[in-house]
């Protein structure tokens, strides 16, 4: 490519980077702007670089990017959906479909059952590794993406990326017509309704890692779909779907079962959560079906 392309691609490029200042700018006004938005300047960098890797990075990653930003403004308005959040209703589900031999619900039930071991050992180490399970979407499905990138492994990394773009858009719909409390909300405050200064768990107010996760997380009420549940499925059925080796398929239904587990372990989210939230991954895949069905040959 000579040096008169080079600069024509990157002048296209420049819009890019104004939208990535333009919200960088709104994030600072509405007081939102938080030490996460320093990748904004890395991913202006990358859309203006003349090196390949980055460009490429931008080129075949902008969908999910597109994703962390719509989820991360979210940070701004959420408050505003806290006065409808459906409280009671996902309960009342759970208690009719999914009562435990106490007579609450299964969340609950571990729940007391934690509270009441105490700091015994096995009860100790089950919780930590629950945790682990529950917080390692954070990392576990971005590492996924990043290696078969590397690899140039493009048909799994582009059906990957399509299924979880439309996974990712149907969410965001979800969780602006129905914002949904989590167990653990109803649990500490029954079915009062939250409200900005009134939306964390009260034994996480001391300052702990999940604490600041959730004083992190843009939207702390979108239990419904449960992306902790739908996300290893729609990796289990691309897999599958992709032909991959058996080992691998069978892994990532294990990682979704015991996903699953530790979020109703947790008191993270009710059973239908899980459900709905796998209820939404055939509509995701049936959206990007077209894409699913591209032969993905190698891009120059």
């Amino acid at each position: 490519m000579n040096d008169v392309s080079k600069l024509r691609e990157q002048s296209r490029n420049w819009p890019a980077v104004v939208v990535v200042a333009a919200y960088a700018m709104l994030m600072f006004l509405w007081n939102s702007l938080g030490w996460q938005h320093l990748g904004l300047v890395a991913l202006a960098w990358a859309c203006l670089t003349r090196l390949p890797g980055p460009r490429r990075f931008v080129r075949d990653w902008w969908p999910l990017m597109l994703f962390w930003l719509a989820y991360d403004i979210m940070r701004v308005f959420s408050g505003s959906l806290l006065g409808r959040a459906a409280v009671q209703s996902l309960f009342d589900w759970e208690a009719a479909l999914f009562r435990a031999p106490d007579g609450t619900i299964w969340p609950f039930h571990f729940t007391v059952w934690l509270e009441r071991s105490g700091s015994a050992f096995w009860p100790h180490l089950l919780s930590r590794v629950c945790s682990q399970i529950y917080l390692s979407h954070l990392y576990l499905m971005p590492l996924i993406f990043l290696v078969l990138w590397l690899r140039r492994s493009e048909r799994l990394f582009r059906r990957l990326l399509w299924s979880f773009t439309a996974l990712h858009a149907l969410s965001l719909i979800i969780y602006l017509v129905y914002p949904a409390a989590p167990p653990w909300w109803v649990y500490e405050n029954g079915f009062r309704q939250p409200s900005p200064g009134f939306s964390m768990p009260q034994e996480l107010a001391s300052g702990s890692t999940l604490a600041a996760l959730f004083q992190f997380n843009p939207n702390r009420f979108a239990a419904v779909p449960s992306l902790h549940a739908a996300y290893p499925l729609l990796l289990t059925l691309v897999l599958a779907y992709n032909g991959e080796r058996c080992r691998w398929i069978l892994f990532a239904g294990l990682y979704a079962a015991c996903m699953c587990f530790a979020c109703v372990f947790l008191n993270q989210h009710y059973i239908v959560d899980l459900l709905l939230g796998a209820a939404v991954v055939p509509a995701a895949l049936l959206l990007a079906s077209p894409k699913l069905r591209e032969s993905f040959g190698p891009r120059t």
